[in-house]
Order: C-alpha cells, then sequence, then structure tokens
C-alpha cells in the first residue's frame, strides 16, 4: 500500500496541473469524446478541469477542495454506475496489488458499455518538483494495461506514447482507451 498523505501532501502543495499539454490525454481532448447525457467519474479530478467541460461529472481526489468527493477511489462508495471513467494520472501509486485493486474498484463502478481513459506514468520520478522523487510510481505498460484489459472485459485502444517538447524533453507518459 501506498502512502496516502505523502500523496496528498505532494500533490496538494508541489505538484502544478498542466493537463492540457497531453496530445492526447488532455481534459479538452478527452471531453470530445464524451456525449453531454454520459455520466462521468473523473477519478483522480484534482482542480476538477472536467467540472466546466461537462454536464454530469462527479470528480473524486483526496487532495484538492474542488472535488465533488474528497476521497480515494478505494473509498469511494455510491449506488451510481457510470458511463465513463477518466484516470488521467490517478491511478500511478503503489504496489501491483494496489494497482489492480484500484482498476479492480473503477470497473466496478461502471455500466456494462463502459470507457475508460488512461494516463499513466510508466514509473518516472520526472516531475518537476524534486519532492516526487519520494512518489512510489508504479512502472506502467501498455501492455500490461492491455493485460489488465482483458482481464476485466475491455479492448484497449488508441494506446499512444506521449513525449517530446510539450511535456519536457524527459517526460514520458502512457496513453489509451478501454472499451466494452
Amino acid at each position: 500500500m501506498h502512502n496516502q498523505s505523502l500523496l496528498n501532501e505532494y500533490f496538494s502543495t508541489k505538484w502544478k496541473p498542466n493537463s492540457n499539454i497531453h496530445t492526447y490525454s488532455g481534459p479538452s481532448v478527452i471531453a470530445q469524446k464524451i456525449a453531454s447525457h454520459e455520466q462521468v467519474l473523473d477519478i483522480g479530478c484534482g482542480q476538477n478541469p472536467f467540472r466546466a467541460l461537462l454536464p454530469n461529472v462527479v470528480g473524486i481526489d483526496p487532495a484538492f477542495e474542488q472535488a465533488d468527493v474528497h476521497c480515494t477511489i478505494e473509498q469511494f462508495e455510491t449506488d451510481q454506475l457510470f458511463d465513463v471513467a477518466t484516470c488521467l494520472g490517478s491511478i500511478n501509486f503503489g504496489s501491483r496489488d494496489t494497482i489492480e485493486l484500484q482498476v479492480a474498484k473503477v470497473v466496478s463502478l461502471l455500466k456494462p458499455c463502459a470507457r475508460i481513459y488512461w494516463r499513466l506514468n510508466p514509473g518516472r520520478q520526472d516531475h518537476a518538483d524534486s519532492a516526487c522523487q519520494q512518489i512510489p510510481f508504479f512502472p506502467w505498460t501498455l501492455e500490461y494495461l492491455n493485460k489488465l484489459a482483458d482481464k476485466h472485459g475491455f479492448r484497449q485502444e488508441n494506446a499512444q506514447v506521449e513525449s517530446g517538447a510539450s511535456l519536457g524533453k524527459s517526460v514520458v507518459r502512457l496513453y489509451a482507451e478501454w472499451h466494452r
């Protein structure tokens, strides 16, 4: 298990959001793929950027006051099922067991015909602030994400590696969509 208080402190005080630099996984790009009637769960919503872009969003985050619900994905409870989940940098911390529990929880909150949009850190401590060296980033690969998609009855589509000048020369993130 990871240290949630360490993550909350780092992300609420050190990390600076700049999500629209992502070619595939910026909120404005993802929002164009979501119909206005769809119910969206934004996991690790940070400053809740989808709130301004989509009408039916529930943003959860343990570290940011802008979240609709202040909790981790493990703590989130609702009777509502969602059409779409966004996990844009939020399911990135801890052991394989922690990651698998979190992914299973996300899947349990979705309708039978649902999508998940992913942005994942492949284990790189490459944030601008050196305090990120304490963060236990999980070493994601697109192959492992595809294995989890199969396990949960999804097909992985549009898998991409995001890197380059817009992210900073040493920054690499993975993007993928799950559909079922």
